[in-house]
């Protein structure tokens, strides 16, 4: 008995083992670049701004204070309202647009009157002690500081800072003795500020910045009708320079 049906060869099977195995590939590739595509499509894509995204700047002040009334020395630093030089530098970082927030520092020698009444120091309290007179002391602060205005061109300017301020190294101007409180002290400091800028370019910008400020002193030993805010008022010129670049997703 003949027979006509025929097998195919090994030769032949492996080649449709390859071709499906090739089209499977091919499958799997396809559904891979097609995820890969869409996660792709899916990130935010990276957008890369001019705006600096540090800024530094260097300034000086002339500002006026009342003074301070000291409960716990029974004493008084008269600051005359006299004008007098404070030095300033700040390091912000952008947050948005001509926004930023950062620290500022400032310094300032002031000549003062400090007179004391009759009351002895309280234990823990030292220094030398006068009925009236001239004097001088350091005025440093430190604060958190938020400023908005950039740009080229005049621009506005607004400022808000909030920290303390230091009375050190109250010393008597004929012999240089420490008057007390030896140590010094420390008080909480508030401001505000508004004002205008002339940006040169979109990274250095010269401002000029009314500011007003409040310094509370403790009560402690004060009677009740003795004012314990020392009143702050500046006149701020400043060098403002941007450095870096910033980036965010869209």
């Amino acid at each position: 008995m003949s027979h006509d049906q025929s097998y195919p060869t090994p030769r032949a099977n492996r080649k449709t083992n390859w071709s499906k195995m090739m089209r499977r590939f091919s499958l799997a590739l396809l559904m891979v670049m097609l995820c890969a595509g869409s996660l792709s499509a899916q990130r935010r894509p990276r957008v890369y701004s001019n705006d600096p995204s540090v800024w530094a700047s260097a300034s000086i002040a002339g500002f006026t204070a009342n003074g301070v009334n000291d409960g716990r020395t029974d004493s008084e630093w008269n600051f005359g309202n006299s004008t007098n030089w404070q030095y300033r530098g700040s390091l912000e970082k952008t947050i948005s647009g001509g926004n930023s927030f950062g620290i500022a520092g400032s310094y300032a020698h002031i000549p003062v009157v400090y007179s004391n009444g009759s009351l002895p120091l309280p234990s823990g309290i030292t220094g030398t002690r006068c009925g009236n007179c001239d004097a001088h002391l350091d005025m440093t602060t430190l604060v958190a500081t938020f400023h908005a205005g950039s740009g080229y061109g005049f621009h506005q300017v607004l400022e808000f800072s909030g920290g303390i301020v230091s009375y050190l190294n109250i010393k008597r101007d004929s012999d240089g003795a420490k008057l007390a409180p030896s140590g010094g002290n420390i008080d909480p400091l508030f401001a505000a500020g508004y004002g205008i800028g002339f940006g040169l370019n979109d990274r250095t910008a010269f401002e000029f910045v009314p500011e007003w400020s409040i310094a509370i002193h403790e009560r402690s030993g004060l009677a009740n009708g003795t004012s314990n805010t020392n009143r702050l008022n500046a006149l701020r010129v400043s060098l403002r320079m941007g450095f870096g670049g910033r980036s965010y997703g869209r």
